[in-house]
This record gives structure tokens, C-alpha cells and sequence, in this order.
């Protein structure tokens, strides 16, 4: 016996900025969802997944903290006061790198409205 697919037949109306809804259209088409989809999901609490461009992001924040690893862990071994310059360059590379992330990312309260 074929299951019939429940329709949705209840519409809930609110009125927003042109703005607001260029930004949600342009944060529904990031995750490839269609307007209603992407609100209806993140209003009721649905987990989405990420964007190309936050798994990128995600890459390259992994890539970071492997090399600041590295370079604790040579910190701690080598304990040698010539090239202790070399390791505080890397980490203000990394700092400068990490601060970089941090001002293009996009806050819980606050969607993106383009990529970085």
C-alpha cells in the first residue's frame, strides 16, 4: 500500500526587510536549500550541514593547529635561544593567520551575508 506524503497546509507570514531577505535567500542557496526549507529548518532547530566553505575553513584551522603542534613540540625539545626568533615569527604567522579566521567568521547571532 503507497503511503500518502502529509502536505503542508498551515502558513506562517513574516514580514522582513529586503535585506534580511536577500540574506536569507543568500544563506539558503549556500547550504542548497530552497527559501522555506532553510527557515523552516533552522526556526525549528535542525542541525545544518556545512557549507564547502566552512569545511575549508575547518581544513585550514586544522592545518594551523598541526603546525603550532609542531612547533611546541620543538619549542619544548630544542629550548635554544638563537632560534627562538624563528619560532616567535611562525607564531605571529599563525596569529596574524588565526586572526584573519576569526574576522570573517560569522556569529551565531549574526548569519553571513557574502563569504570571506
Amino acid at each position: 500500500m503507497k503511503r500518502v506524503k502529509p502536505v503542508r497546509n498551515a502558513a506562517v507570514i513574516v514580514r522582513v526587510y529586503p535585506e534580511e531577505r536577500d540574506i536569507l535567500r543568500f544563506n539558503a542557496a549556500l547550504h542548497g536549500m530552497s527559501m522555506s526549507d532553510y527557515i523552516r529548518q533552522t526556526c525549528l532547530g535542525v542541525r545544518l550541514r556545512k557549507t564547502p566553505e566552512e569545511k575549508r575553513r575547518l581544513r585550514e584551522l586544522a592545518r594551523i593547529g598541526a603546525n603550532l603542534n609542531q612547533l611546541a613540540r620543538w619549542a619544548n625539545t630544542y629550548k635554544r635561544a638563537a632560534e627562538a626568533v624563528e619560532v616567535l615569527t611562525a607564531l605571529a604567522g599563525i596569529e596574524r593567520r588565526m586572526t584573519e579566521f576569526a574576522s570573517c567568521a560569522p556569529t551565531e547571532d549574526e548569519p553571513e551575508a557574502e563569504p570571506c
